[in-house]
């Protein structure tokens, strides 16, 4: 595609943030009564899973509770996913993003479920976490409560992101928020970095 001489390049990064949008909006008209039906069917919940929905590890990834919710994970997708797909490949990246959501899906439903988990917050975490563990000493800015900026190593905020979800997992604070399923993407995020794309770590 060209577009006033200039080539638009098309990345699974950009993929991925159009198909959560445009499953934001078409919920928004086609959900019903605060996206009930949407949440059932596409949200991650034992009773579509006992029901054989197997599809809900990966749908609930693209299902969003607000706008906020759906700008903070696209945020956090467009600032790290960059590098990491160039360094994986949009296959592998792909894969490794839906891996990520896959695991922080599984630990919340083994550990704290509810009606029903929505959001791309279990990928995001993985990506932060494996952006963390390739490049530990980069310096970086951190946005507290998405106001306060706080510089930092990569290095930390991956840890702020393991110790913060354990912190509200085990006092049940903000319970309405998939904690498990953050911790679940973190990790996967680290061991996806640590034993299954060793060639890419970067130690400083």
């Amino acid at each position: 595609m060209i577009y006033r001489g200039q080539k638009i390049q098309l990345t699974a990064v950009k993929v991925l943030i159009a198909i959560n949008v445009l499953v934001f909006i078409l919920a928004s008209f086609f959900g019903g009564a605060n996206g009930a039906r949407v949440d059932d069917f596409l949200g991650l919940n034992w009773r579509g899973m006992l029901n054989g929905m197997i599809w809900q590890l990966v749908t609930y990834q693209f299902v969003h509770a607000g706008i906020l919710h759906l700008l903070v994970n696209m945020a956090g997708l467009w600032f790290t996913g960059p590098v990491l797909e160039r360094l994986m490949g949009a296959r592998r990246f792909v894969v490794f993003y839906l891996f990520a959501g896959v695991a922080g899906g599984l630990l919340q439903m083994l550990i704290s479920p509810g009606p029903s988990l929505v959001g791309a917050s279990g990928s995001i975490c993985g990506l932060v976490t494996a952006f963390s563990a390739l490049f530990p000493r980069m310096p970086i800015t951190a946005l507290i409560f998405f106001v306060i900026p706080v510089r930092m190593e990569a290095r930390w905020l991956g840890f702020s992101i393991v110790i913060a979800s354990l912190f509200l997992l085990v006092t049940g604070l903000f319970g309405n928020i998939g904690n498990a399923a953050h911790l679940g993407g973190a990790l996967a995020g680290y061991a996806w970095v640590r034993f299954c794309t060793p060639r890419f770590r970067v130690m400083s």
